[in-house]
């Protein structure tokens, strides 16, 4: 039942994300970064010209969605909806190993950025 609320749910946001995704990447800027955990999954790669692929293990992933008031259950069906990290990190330009602070991570990602700037 939860699954199909999810795919109704997708159903209903996906158009209005892509649509404001679309309508964001025509501002005239140098650099602007977006966060799509099913950009793969829904083959929007072509809109970006540099992919950075953010993880962490499925443990580490659990424990933070947990922590912010999800559940065990919502987080194995948001989980069955991507693929594999294995398989996105074959479309990265980068990839961040996310297992440490929101600092370090923070530090990372301006790392990658200044590359481009």
């Amino acid at each position: 039942k939860e699954r199909n609320n999810f795919k109704k749910l997708e159903k209903i946001i996906h158009p209005l994300v892509r649509k404001k995704m679309k309508i964001f990447l025509k501002k005239k800027k140098r650099i602007l970064i977006l966060e799509i955990p099913l950009l793969i999954e829904n083959k929007l790669m072509k809109y970006f010209d540099v992919i950075i692929f953010i993880g962490a293990s499925k443990k580490k992933r659990m424990q933070r969605y947990i922590s912010n008031k999800g559940t065990k259950n919502t987080f194995k069906l948001l989980e069955n909806r991507q693929l594999k990290p294995n398989k996105k990190v074959i479309y990265a330009n980068h990839v961040v190993n996310n297992i440490y602070s929101l600092k370090k991570l923070r530090e990372s990602a301006k790392m990658i950025v200044k590359n481009y700037e």
